[in-house]
């Protein structure tokens, strides 16, 4: 059998570059986590989609890239108008709406629809439900908006203002 010998003084070098392999793991564990944080994966919002399943409305949580106002308010519409990432949710519109244009103005949203909003192709709410979740999620995410104007084909079809007595 060969039975090495530990020599004491090597012994205490490796503990030695063990300490050291420590402490640089250590710094670059803490580097990392510090660059992740300044660069976070974006800001969570909340979306609300009614279920296929029990008919109720269901929240969705989604990371979006920091935009500043108002681009964050266009970007979350966009989003919402794409529809939920899950399959047990439905559309808020049929499947082949698109926002054509839209913007921010003195705390008003202005969105301009497709037409194919109309449709009831695919699992989608029913154009009631789907405009009255709509303006659920962007009034209840976005404090600085109080108004909706939505437009189909540069035609209005929804205008809520919100009270603010």
């Amino acid at each position: 059998m060969n039975i090495k010998k530990i020599n004491i003084k090597n012994l205490q070098y490796e503990k030695k570059d063990v300490k050291i392999a420590l402490i640089v793991l250590a710094a670059v564990f803490i580097v990392s986590v510090g660059l992740w944080i300044l660069s976070k994966p974006g800001k969570k919002y909340n979306f609300r989609f009614e279920s296929i399943v029990t008919g109720k409305v269901s929240v969705e949580n989604r990371y979006l890239p920091r935009k500043p106002y108002p681009e964050d308010v266009l970007q979350y519409v966009d989003e919402l108008i794409l529809g939920p990432q899950t399959p047990r949710f439905k559309l808020l519109f049929s499947p082949e709406t698109r926002v054509e244009s839209s913007f921010v103005r003195d705390g008003i949203l202005y969105v301009n629809l497709t037409e194919d909003v109309l449709d009831r192709t695919g699992s989608c709410s029913d154009i009631k439900t789907g405009i009255e979740l709509f303006k659920t999620n962007v009034l209840s995410t976005f404090s600085k908006i109080n108004t909706i104007e939505m437009y189909i084909d540069n035609k209005s079809i929804y205008t809520y203002e919100e009270n603010n007595d």
